[in-house]
């Protein structure tokens, strides 16, 4: 007979119950794993995916934001296929369908593109990589973003309680943790191809997972589900969720409210990564604190206190309105810490009040759904309406001035520090304040920040800007220069990177002296001065990924127009348009597309090394512009030439600024023992140290990480 713990003998039910609880217990893990192991493919697919395809767009920025759209519109089609699935199918046939779902998915691996998806440059860059994604992670990823909100179902066939509702958080827990350990954990040390292949196994061990969870639900009997199912974990009942009709205000703010936080994660990003430009992978701190918000507000209603988060919030709107008030050193740290803050301010009063708000468990497929919905329009909002309609990130100070209404309401409408209760009659007396308060960020971002600028012009790679300086005409994208043009009599000077003095200036003039007439090609235009050097017997090949910079160019600079030589000019991604050219050979090959925080790393790999070295001409050599603020590139340049058994010097030009040039960084390439490197105009470079190449990376193709370059890590 049993026992209890008194060693009195136990009732039958009360065997029964530890029975039941237990096993309720074991079925418990496998739920959690399924949603653990789920949530962490979700997030570690799409950087290994990304990275596959970075490359072939130029290793532009807008390739991230484009695979977020595609990402949380996939998300939203899983969730309204698990609320269809809850809502119109039995457990035998829910289990069924996904069964197969799973199957199909797990056929379609691996999810790596290969080499005939390639771009050509003639493409919609959006459309061509939305489909790209959909015909290789289309399927499971699918599957994959369906497993939150239908495991959570199938769990309430058991528990209905409000702990349900608390795998959400670990949901997005397991999510955080695949977005962090990516770029230190995994990126370093495995290949782009292993990363592919070892996703796709751990992808069929989650198949395994769900599959044993959903043959699990061929155990339910319809009739034994009952809305007012109790939890059969605890000696005494957990009453569930009360199902309650909900009002058409409600499940409007179950869209609303995220989608507004999917904006500010996005145009935060945006902003953060290209107008401060602090470091790069800086777009997966203001992802993570998105993440971390849903992890507080789902773990516990507890956690959720609107009044001091929106003050904290407030606080950091006001200290990005006074930025300029602190001194320069600091200004940019200050201001991109004051985003952060913001940013996790307005996510956790978002998804705090969709939290808030949440249903009965047998609406839950329905609110996630409505959820993701939300996310999925914020993307809508920021990757395709705004560069339609806007030609300047002018969405930036629009929202931030609707956060900064909406937590005004919030701070006054809550009664009291310690607890979620509302007045909001008390906020309806202060509506005028929250329009006030809207319009004085519109104000200070949108036209402050546009003085000066004569043009602007935004696409799939970026918002560029033309404006008037002191001196003369300059290209800005986000907050790098790539180039000037000074006012007449002087537009035919070289400025910035590229004067007399800077390196690629001193070699132009030194092969200019030995050869009758160069074939130059140029990857990265920006507005087209190296082209001054040009005489009428050279040749260039002006390679540009972005059609927009070549319109610039024309419109409103005049280097191009007024070079004598012959020009050709190739639209795409410059090592894509050099592998097209088998037969080109180049005097002098140019690079110049490192400048920017976002560079495109697969420029600087082993193969694309062995790329240039090809398509030099006999007594050719390679300039390769290192310039940057965050990126220790010369060591690996330096290593890479070894590598491919060339020499290399490195050459810095000192700016002046009373002729327009800058500070300027050039790697000088070539065979060894070139004549380029006895000039008495290379004198000044210098080869690297034994202790830079020892500890200098060496990229791949399948093996590359911008963590590794990083000044801050040096």
């Amino acid at each position: 007979m049993s026992k209890s713990i008194s060693g009195q003998p136990s009732s039958p039910s009360q065997t029964e119950s530890a029975g039941t609880g237990s096993a309720h217990g074991r079925s418990m893990i496998w739920f959690a794993a399924t949603i653990l192991l789920g949530a962490f493919l979700v997030f570690q697919v799409q950087p290994i995916i990304s990275k596959c395809v970075l490359p072939w767009f130029g290793g532009t920025p807008a390739v991230w934001t484009t695979c977020m759209l595609f990402f949380q519109l996939l998300l939203f089609g899983g969730y309204l296929y698990a609320h269809v699935l809850r809502t119109y199918c039995n457990p035998f046939a829910q289990a069924v369908i996904h069964l197969l779902l799973l199957s199909a998915a797990a056929l379609a691996l691996p999810i790596e593109p290969s080499d005939a998806w390639k771009p050509t440059g003639s493409e919609t860059p959006t459309l061509y990589l939305l489909w790209m994604l959909a015909s290789h992670v289309g399927l499971p990823y699918f599957v994959l973003s369906s497993t939150g909100p239908l495991v959570q179902a199938w769990l309430s066939f058991h528990d209905n309680s409000e702990r349900v509702y608390r795998l959400y958080a670990l949901s997005n827990a397991g999510s955080l943790f695949a977005l962090l350990s990516y770029p230190f954990l995994f990126e370093p040390v495995l290949s782009v191809s292993t990363q592919s292949s070892m996703w796709s196994l751990l992808f069929c061990l989650f198949a395994l997972v769900q599959g044993y969870v959903a043959i699990s639900l061929f155990r339910i009997n319809d009739d034994s589900i009952r809305p007012s199912q109790t939890s059969p974990s605890n000696d005494s009942p957990t009453p569930a969720l009360p199902s309650t009709p909900i009002s058409a205000n409600i499940q409007a703010a179950w869209i609303a409210l995220p989608a507004l936080a999917s904006v500010m994660l996005l145009v935060v990003t945006n902003h953060v990564c290209q107008d401060i430009a602090v470091v790069p992978f800086l777009w997966v701190l203001p992802l993570s604190l998105y993440l971390a918000s849903f992890i507080v507000c789902f773990d516990s209603p507890q956690w959720y206190r609107p009044k001091p988060i929106a003050a904290v919030t407030l606080a950091a709107l006001a200290l990005i309105q006074g930025k300029t008030l602190l001194p320069g050193s600091i200004q940019l740290i200050a201001e991109a810490s004051c985003y952060m803050l913001m940013l996790f301010g307005a996510c956790l009063l978002c998804h705090g009040e969709v939290a808030r708000l949440k249903p009965g468990t047998d609406k839950l497929t329905k609110y996630y759904a409505m959820l993701s919905a939300g996310g999925a329009l914020g993307g809508v909002i920021v990757a395709i309406i705004c560069p339609l309609l806007l030609n300047n990130h002018a969405e930036l100070p629009f929202f931030v001035a609707l956060v900064t209404a909406l937590t005004f309401l919030l701070f006054f409408a809550c009664k009291t520090w310690n607890r979620t209760e509302y007045d909001w009659a008390a906020a309806a007396r202060l509506k005028y304040g929250a329009i006030v308060l809207m319009i004085a960020p519109i104000l200070t971002m949108a036209f402050v920040s546009n003085n000066r600028t004569i043009a602007s012009q935004r696409n799939f790679f970026g918002v560029l800007k033309v404006r008037e300086k002191p001196l003369g005409t300059c290209l800005v994208h986000g907050s790098t220069l790539h180039g000037m043009q000074r006012y007449a009599p002087n537009q035919s000077q070289p400025t910035t990177y590229y004067g007399y003095e800077s390196g690629v200036g001193h070699v132009i003039k030194e092969l200019q002296q030995q050869h009758p007439s160069l074939r130059i090609g140029i990857v990265g235009l920006g507005c087209g001065v190296l082209t001054t050097y040009g005489r009428p017997t050279d040749h260039f090949d002006l390679i540009e990924i972005n059609p927009a910079v070549i319109d610039i160019a024309d419109r409103y600079f005049t280097f191009m127009k007024d070079c004598p030589s012959r020009m050709t000019r190739h639209l795409g991604d410059g090592r894509l348009v050099l592998e097209r050219m088998p037969d080109a050979k180049f005097d002098l090959l140019v690079l110049d597309a490192f400048s920017s925080d976002a560079i495109p790393a697969h420029l600087l790999t082993r193969e694309s090394m062995a790329l240039y070295k090809n398509r030099l001409a006999k007594g050719g050599v390679l300039a390769v512009h290192t310039s940057n603020n965050h990126l220790e590139l010369s060591p690996l340049v330096h290593n890479l030439s070894r590598d491919a058994e060339l020499e290399s010097r490195m050459l810095e030009g000192i700016g002046d600024d009373s002729i327009g040039t800058t500070h300027s960084t050039w790697m000088i390439i070539a065979q060894p023992g070139h004549a380029i490197f006895q000039a008495p105009a290379l004198a000044a470079a210098t080869t690297a140290t034994a202790d830079q190449l020892r500890d200098a990376p060496l990229w791949t193709d399948q093996h590359h990480n911008l963590v590794s370059v990083l000044r801050l890590w040096q």
